[in-house]
């Protein structure tokens, strides 16, 4: 009993311990990227579309991603169902400290397309996830400040206000700014909330089952995410339902000859 006390007194401490020492907001911003950064990872995963209106499609995929040498994070995405996107298949190269690349497959068109800026703000595949939610994007695009800490989620969070550094980020985005907020015990999001051009919240995006995935390098990986718009009562889920650490992805994995053959 002295033996179990001792280690929840350890753990209840390491837990409080584990946010100080970093008040910057930007730096608690790389730590949360950098705790999610797998060498590599497969999974598979579903896509709920809900309409607000109680219809709702499913969307099945599998996902590669894989850290390189030089930093660079690049993701594999490829529709298996059902049959109107089978084959659709999205690249999506994460660059760091310039603005990523992201491809998309039509099978109906048989070549790939870059997804240019502009379409960044645009809906994912008629989802209520936009096309710059799958990508991390480049933190200098934005500004950070803490507006407090509050609870969300059972932790102890910074909330932490981030704002595109200029007009034509905000329009990429498609907001003025939004509001995330980091667990203080693992720096892992769990919420944001993104506010449109007049300052008012269009949508709530939420993470959850969140799993510890490599305890060496002390590695996170959010395996559902949530989110809703506020506007139009539409909602849209993300769940992985098969997930599989693997720093040996192959590399072949993330060309547009591998998403264009699929």
């Amino acid at each position: 009993m002295k033996t179990s006390l001792t280690f929840l007194i350890y753990l209840s401490l390491g837990a409080t311990l584990f946010g100080q020492g970093i008040t910057d907001p930007k730096e608690i911003m790389k730590k949360s990227r950098d705790q999610s950064k797998l060498s590599g990872i497969e999974a598979k995963t579903t896509l709920e579309i809900n309409d607000g209106k109680g219809n709702q499609r499913i969307r099945e995929t599998s996902m590669v991603s894989k850290i390189f040498s030089d930093g660079t994070e690049k993701r594999t995405i490829l529709f298996l169902s059902p049959a109107d996107v089978k084959g659709t298949g999205i690249l999506i190269w994460d660059f760091e400290g310039k603005e990523d690349n992201m491809w998309i497959f039509m099978p109906a068109l048989r070549k790939s397309r870059k997804i240019v800026s502009a379409e960044k703000s645009k809906n994912f595949m008629g989802s209520e996830f936009s096309n710059a939610d799958l990508a991390v994007g480049n933190i200098d695009d934005f500004t950070y400040s803490i507006e407090g800490v509050e609870t969300c989620d059972a932790q102890p969070c910074w909330k932490i206000k981030v704002v595109p550094i200029s007009s034509s980020i905000a329009a990429e985005y498609g907001i003025s700014f939004k509001t995330t907020w980091i667990s203080k015990n693992d720096f892992m999001p769990r919420k944001t909330e993104f506010l449109d051009q007049e300052g008012k919240i269009w949508k709530e995006l939420t993470f959850s089952d969140i799993k510890l995935m490599d305890a060496k390098t002390d590695k996170y990986f959010i395996t559902q995410m949530e989110i809703r718009n506020l506007k139009n009562g539409r909602s849209s889920k993300m769940n992985m339902t098969q997930m599989v650490y693997n720093p040996a992805v192959k590399e072949d994995f993330f060309t547009l000859s591998y998403i264009e053959k699929q």
